[in-house]
């Protein structure tokens, strides 16, 4: 069974019915299967959020959700936790995240994000859910310290990420070490860079990455999850032509 393809959508759940509707029709025309949610510290949970979130779910299937960046303070913490806790409730079971954050250097936090990310990951586990670690600027070897302290969370491919900080992309040597984890992938095209603005969430095809090896690899591990595709800004027409070419990847 092909993957199914999904969208990052970025839609304000406080948005009023009407307003999600016209959205959803423009993702849905796109030719998305799915909605990964992206959800920013800024959202107020509540019944509000929840009454959104039923509305939206009766509009298009949301198979995953992608937690807010953070710099590991308490009250960051419980908001990720607060949204696997509502989500999970509404049947979303997959909760992508970073060890990557915007103002903590991994080399020097390192245990205080494994303790997190441990914390997050039972909670999740306790509502039939699970977290799914996202590369961003990490090689393998501080990947696999993750995974070595924390059996209970699964990895998530993002092969935009995997062509930044580097000469090489990258992807196929992290499908090689963490294939039997891997549960998700975000796809998304850039020309390289050696800076977080590198990573610029391109159409398919606009940027420099060769795809071909990637998915060949891909298959040859009989992946089975589902791919998320994350673009910046991107029009109707260029959305559809990166999810056609994307079908025709696998």
């Amino acid at each position: 069974m092909k993957p199914k393809i999904g969208g990052s959508l970025q839609v304000s759940l406080t948005s009023y019915k009407r307003e999600l509707k016209s959205e959803i029709h423009d993702f849905k025309t796109a030719g998305y299967d799915f909605a990964e949610l992206a959800l920013g510290l800024s959202i107020k949970t509540g019944k509000t959020f929840e009454d959104r979130l039923k509305t939206l779910r009766n509009l298009i299937p949301i198979l995953s959700a992608h937690l807010p960046s953070i710099d590991h303070k308490k009250e960051e913490i419980e908001k990720c936790k607060n949204f696997i806790d509502i989500l999970s409730d509404q049947g979303i079971h997959l909760f992508v995240m970073h060890l990557f954050s915007p103002n903590l250097q991994t080399k020097d936090n390192f245990d205080l994000k494994i303790k997190t990310i441990k914390y997050l990951a039972d909670f999740a586990n306790s509502k039939d859910s699970n977290i799914v670690l996202e590369n961003t600027e990490e090689d393998v070897i501080t990947l696999k310290r993750v995974f070595d302290v924390i059996p209970k969370i699964y990895f998530c491919l993002d092969i935009g990420h995997a062509n930044i900080f580097v000469k090489e992309n990258r992807s196929i040597k992290l499908i090689n070490a963490f294939g039997k984890l891997l549960k998700h992938i975000h796809i998304h095209d850039n020309v390289g860079g050696d800076s977080e603005d590198s990573d610029i969430h391109l159409p398919i095809g606009e940027g420099n990455i060769n795809f071909n090896p990637i998915f060949e690899k891909l298959k040859e591990n009989n992946y089975s999850g589902n791919i998320t595709l994350e673009l910046y800004k991107a029009d109707l027409e260029s959305t559809k032509l990166s999810i056609k070419r994307l079908r025709e990847l696998f």
